[in-house]
């Protein structure tokens, strides 16, 4: 059979592709729902399977890439409006260390492992810069699905990730700054000004156009309106503030959660994400995945770099979580939520790449670093949950019975209280 490429396809093609690709995710994200793992990473592998890693029937194209993006901006914006700022707030310094302490160490352990193996100094920096970034996305969706969005837990996973957004571009900065001869300043103190910013249009802005919109405009042009502006965030974030474009997205999804017009904007940004944008960003990133760079490697580098990228976000993430005093249980979710390396890597790897710092071969580890660690993120999330109802099941296996003999006493003793009334009268 032969497969459909991407590379200057038709009009015709591109809505078949895109059909067959919603279809599928749809069909695969409904199996998984049936068997309870979620349906990301179903939507995920099919993305790997109809990309060049196994059947070559779809490439990477920007087209379909701008659809992709729009679907993480559209999902990182649904996650802001479901975080629980009272929560946020309540995990805030556990968020920043968690984040900070899941930067320093995959930085440091990266570096080390690619130094020690001859890379140069500045490669072996830019190689750990790459293990610092952390895509939350796949957690967001995962924890989500499992209804897990709004606990403590989930809330720090979202606060670190966007921490730590923030903390690996200031070190992707310096790094570039110290291989290249860039100064780092400039971008730094556009972060510096862009958060504030950002904050004091949507604080003020989002009330006042959450009072006027109803009244001027029809319900569908009112969510296009808003879409707009979210998208308008996310370009703000990256071109004006330095930072990922999700990070902007989120950000207007907190500041548009505080204001009256929450429930409709939420419910039709929703059914667009979820409809279309969403899962084809999913299947995207498995699309992207190219495993025939990696070839030449040998297994147990790429085995040693994975796990290395696993590790350091589960030890740096939790631990910091577990230094703010979590329980070990909760410190592990935070850690694992943590893994996923995403969009944000891929970001760092093609800056890398550009640069020259990284060639082709290594950009292809990155690549596969991204999938693995994207693949595995919502199952481990998934068996950490599951981890924690059995201590519940034991507890309730030996409470039952215990139940059950102080019913038959209490029962015993109103038949022994109604006999004594009865001898009594």
């Amino acid at each position: 059979m032969k497969g459909l490429k991407l590379l200057a396809m038709s009009v015709t093609t591109f809505l078949v592709l895109i059909a067959g690709l919603l279809i599928a995710a749809k069909c695969v994200g409904w199996l998984c729902q049936r068997i309870g793992i979620p349906t990301v990473l179903g939507q995920l592998v099919v993305g790997v399977l109809a990309g060049p890693s196994v059947l070559n029937w779809v490439h990477p194209d920007p087209l379909v890439n701008s659809f992709s993006t729009i679907g993480v901006i559209l999902l990182m914006f649904i996650a802001g409006m479901e975080t629980d700022m009272k929560q946020m707030r309540q995990v805030g310094v556990t968020a920043f260390v968690s984040a900070s302490a899941g930067v320093v160490i995959p930085f440091v352990a990266g570096t080390a492992f690619s130094y020690a193996l001859g890379y140069t100094l500045p490669m072996s920096f830019f190689l750990g810069t790459l293990l610092t970034a952390t895509s939350v996305s796949i957690s967001a969706q995962t924890l989500k699905e499992l209804g897990k969005l709004h606990t403590k837990e989930g809330t720090t996973i979202l606060g670190a990730a966007v921490i730590d957004d923030v903390l690996g571009l200031i070190v992707l900065s310096l790094i570039l700054a110290f291989t290249l001869g860039q100064n780092p300043l400039w971008s730094i103190l556009k972060m510096a000004l862009y958060f504030p910013i950002a904050y004091l249009l949507g604080h003020y802005g989002f009330p006042l156009l959450s009072h006027w919109l109803p009244r001027l405009l029809a319900l569908e042009a009112r969510i296009g309106f808003v879409l707009a502006l979210v998208l308008l965030y996310a370009w703000s974030a990256e071109e004006l503030g330095s930072v990922a474009a999700i990070t902007g997205a989120y950000i207007a999804g907190i500041l548009v959660s505080r204001t009256e017009m929450r429930a409709w904007v939420h419910d039709g940004l929703s059914k667009i994400g979820y409809s279309f944008f969403i899962p084809i960003f999913f299947v995207y990133v498995g699309v992207e995945a190219n495993f025939h760079g990696v070839a030449h490697f040998s297994p147990l580098f790429l085995l040693s770099f994975i796990g290395i990228a696993l590790v350091t976000k589960v030890l740096g993430c939790g631990g910091g979580a577990l230094l703010c005093r979590f329980r070990p249980m909760e410190a592990l979710t935070v850690g694992v939520g943590m893994i996923s390396r995403g969009e944000v890597a891929l970001i760092t790897a093609t800056i890398g790449l550009q640069a020259g710092l990284i060639n082709t071969s290594l950009f292809s580890v990155v690549i596969l670093i991204t999938l693995v660690t994207t693949l595995v993120t919502p199952l481990l999330l998934k068996l950490v949950y599951l981890a924690r109802p059995q201590s519940g099941v034991k507890r309730a296996a030996v409470t039952e019975p215990l139940l059950e003999i102080i019913e038959e006493g209490m029962e015993d003793m109103l038949i022994q209280e109604e006999a004594n009334v009865h001898r009594s009268a």
